[in-house]
């Protein structure tokens, strides 16, 4: 219900704004919660789409990726490296209970939310951290909001109808407009270097999480369900919330980095 969703959004964006701005380990601590949502919600879609998973490898790497951030970048690689390898032995040890394809659905899950959630940790680990992730917050929030009135009133060419038949060509770019409008007006009222090159990141970035917005609904079409859960009241589950997301900030991570923008 609508009330449901402003409710949620007045109550829900300062507390994560809030956590964002602390930082440090209060911020790991949240999105390795999240993470952990997501990954539950994530194993219930799959087995309802009638995949199999391994359940103790997808929990175990819900975890280790945001808490990876704690340790310096030698010890978190080696830590990856040694949970990848210890999945291939329980895939082993299992087999043939346990198929090639359960292994993979796995670590897509580990890496489609404990991976990209952790951008979120890395880019506000970055100068101007706080600012970075709140721009990839501004660009997915303008994006919807472009993206659902320039459909709602312009509305006439399918996008995406398979997956999602409500989407159409003129919210899409709806959407890559409105972005730029949300990262103009972040640009104008925050004093960081180099605050020109979000402008053009902006409709990239929407790209991204549009993009993200479709493979979720994908899966969760392929499982016949319209919420990946009801977590979130009005909103559905985390999945739902930070399906752009989960996209948009590691791309928004990478850029920043190969730009030398640390």
């Amino acid at each position: 219900m609508l009330w449901q969703r402003i409710v949620t959004a007045v109550m829900g964006i300062p507390a994560l704004l809030y956590i964002v701005y602390l930082g440090d380990i209060y911020l790991t601590l949240v999105i390795t919660f999240l993470t952990l949502l997501g990954i539950y919600e994530y194993g219930n879609i799959v087995r309802k789409a009638g995949w199999q998973l391994l359940t103790i490898p997808l929990w175990l790497g819900g975890c280790l990726f945001p808490l990876a951030t704690l340790f310096k970048k030698d010890i978190a690689s080696f830590l990856i490296f040694i949970f990848f390898m210890f999945c291939f032995m329980y895939y082993l040890y299992s087999f043939p209970k346990s198929s090639p394809s359960d292994l993979a659905i796995t670590l897509l899950g580990v890496l489609y939310v404990s991976w990209t959630f952790t951008h979120l940790i890395l880019l506000r680990q970055l100068n101007y951290g706080f600012w970075l992730v709140l721009f990839v917050f501004i660009i997915i929030w303008s994006t919807d909001t472009g993206a659902y009135f320039t459909g709602v009133y312009f509305g006439k060419r399918k996008f995406a109808p398979s997956i999602s038949p409500n989407k159409t060509w003129e919210g899409f770019f709806g959407g890559l407009l409105f972005s730029v409008l949300g990262a103009y007006l972040l640009i104008r009222n925050i004093t960081i270097p180099h605050a020109r090159y979000l402008l053009l990141m902006a409709p990239v970035i929407s790209l991204a999480g549009q993009i993200g917005d479709l493979f979720e609904s994908s899966i969760k079409r392929t499982a016949h369900i319209k919420d990946s859960s009801r977590i979130i009241p009005g909103h559905g589950g985390i999945l739902d919330r930070f399906d752009s997301t989960l996209w948009a900030a590691p791309l928004t991570y990478y850029l920043i980095v190969l730009m030398g923008w640390r």
